[in-house]
């Protein structure tokens, strides 16, 4: 059985900006010391998956540096791969331009493979899955495409692509953000969406493309075109419900919300578990310095960082972070080589790479610098800000 893995690592992430100035969105730092990619690459990879590549288009300097340092970790003649692929303009001067466009401009990739099936994954959701069932489940029930189904809050699901099914889990219904979701039977304040994880029959999938591409009236995209036509067309379309911890990391809000969940007194997800590791790189950092004097309450300190007398309250700190004394940092994410001046407070903030936060900063003047607050009140400084920049 042979198994190609797409993850789809494009996105420009408009909603998450200003963290996506620079970077691609699944390469934004998570946890301090992680990237949200090796949340699917490590699924992946711990589910026995060995041909992996990304599929990359916007900023993706940051992220294809990481997956070179942290993820060179087959040999290709025996082991596998992981790799980026460039959106390759095989098709036309056009960038990728829905999610099936960008697996369709790389069929000469899967003519090349041959694979039995593909797996198709998002690059920017934060879960812990093992494919094996799913892949298993596909198999048995010789489905055509088999989507994993999240049970989400109703009332948040209009943001997804909403999914209708029998009693044997059969997709009967799509609907692509939809204004008044529907209701899984049985549990009405919850609805199926669409987790963005998909197995297709390959040469099937070659054929539907093909077809999708002569339509000009296709936005080109799965949960707008390529599902529905399946599900309308009769193929045999399945669901795997996975219920438990899933999040897409579409807008700073459900970015810092979901860092937040890790520092809960029950973590979503098992970041200490040997038989399934969360991968990432580790530079080589000394520990973190606690200084005298110090409170650290309910937070993640990463190597690197030091805490000169300060206060770290429910946050968390990314390598090579410095804390200056008498500061505080409270309900916060601070990322690498960030400077924290003496008597600063940095509360309900996200701080970008290398900045330089001064007592002078308050909060409560953030518009006038031009940080606007989330709909839940999150201030982020971007990049290298400085007070006097």
């Amino acid at each position: 059985m042979n198994i190609l893995t797409f993850i789809l690592a494009g996105g420009k992430g408009q909603r998450l900006y200003p963290l996506t100035r620079d970077r691609a969105k699944p390469a934004v730092p998570f946890l301090g010391v992680y990237r949200i990619i090796d949340f699917v690459l490590s699924n992946a990879v711990n589910s026995g998956l060995r041909k992996i590549i990304l599929l990359t288009q916007y900023r993706s300097l940051s992220l294809d540096r990481h997956i070179r340092m942290a993820w060179d970790i087959f040999r290709s003649e025996i082991d596998g791969y992981i790799y980026t692929l460039p959106a390759q303009q095989r098709y036309g001067m056009r960038w990728y331009e829905g999610t099936a466009d960008a697996v369709f401009q790389n069929i000469y990739t899967l003519e090349k493979e041959k694979p039995d099936y593909l797996i198709v994954l998002s690059g920017d959701h934060i879960y812990k899955m093992d494919y094996v069932n799913l892949i298993d489940q596909h198999i048995t029930r010789d489905a055509d495409l088999t989507l994993v189904s999240i049970p989400f809050p109703k009332k948040k699901s209009m943001q997804f692509g909403v999914i209708e099914i029998d009693k044997s889990n059969r997709v009967k219904g799509f609907e692509e953000k939809p204004g008044s979701p529907k209701s899984i039977p049985g549990r009405p304040k919850f609805s199926l969406v669409n987790g963005g994880i998909y197995i297709f029959k390959t040469d099937l999938l070659v054929k539907i493309l093909m077809e999708d591409m002569r339509n000009k009236y296709s936005t080109h995209d799965f949960g707008r075109d390529i599902i529905p036509k399946m599900i309308s067309e009769k193929y045999n379309v399945l669901t795997y419900i996975f219920d438990t911890y899933w999040r897409d990391i579409g807008t700073l809000d459900s970015y810092f919300e979901s860092t937040m969940d890790f520092l809960s007194n029950s973590p979503p997800i098992k970041l200490s578990d040997p038989e399934s590791p969360v991968r990432t790189y580790f530079p080589p950092l000394p520990p973190a310095k606690i200084m005298k004097n110090s409170l650290i309450e309910n937070s993640f300190i990463a190597n690197g960082a030091e805490i000169h007398s300060a206060k770290i309250i429910n946050s968390v700190i990314s390598p090579s972070v410095i804390v200056k004394k008498d500061a505080l940092v409270k309900d916060s994410i601070i990322f690498h080589r960030t400077v924290i001046n003496p008597d600063a407070r940095v509360e309900r903030m996200i701080v970008d790479k290398e900045v330089v936060v001064d007592k002078k900063f308050k909060r409560e003047e953030a518009k006038k610098y031009g940080f606007e607050p989330t709909e839940e009140g999150i201030i982020t400084i971007p990049k290298g800000w400085r007070m006097d920049a």
